[in-house]
């Protein structure tokens, strides 16, 4: 299983972009890293885990997500490094 980090921002976005963005990623398995804490942000940071996908589909899913709460998202994948035991 790999996790990656993803960050999710858009240009001069409201509370309410990121309500619908977690609405919408929450079915897709992307979860919020950092709980809201009132304090107005331009990117939320969520992580995301996945079996058989590589960066390149977890970018376009992602994306295709954010384009349905506003347009030109801007998205940043990071594949999150897990130690070996």
């Amino acid at each position: 299983m790999t996790t990656y980090r993803v960050k999710i921002g858009f240009h001069n976005p409201s509370g309410l972009t990121f309500r619908l963005l977690d609405e919408i990623l929450e079915p897709q398995r992307f979860w919020r890293i950092t709980a809201s804490d009132g304090q107005f942000r331009y990117h939320m940071e969520y992580e995301y885990e996945a079996e058989g996908r590589d960066l390149c589909a977890v970018c376009s899913l992602a994306y295709s997500q954010a384009c349905r709460v506003n347009k030109c998202p801007l998205v940043l994948v990071e594949e999150r490094l897990t130690a070996l035991l």
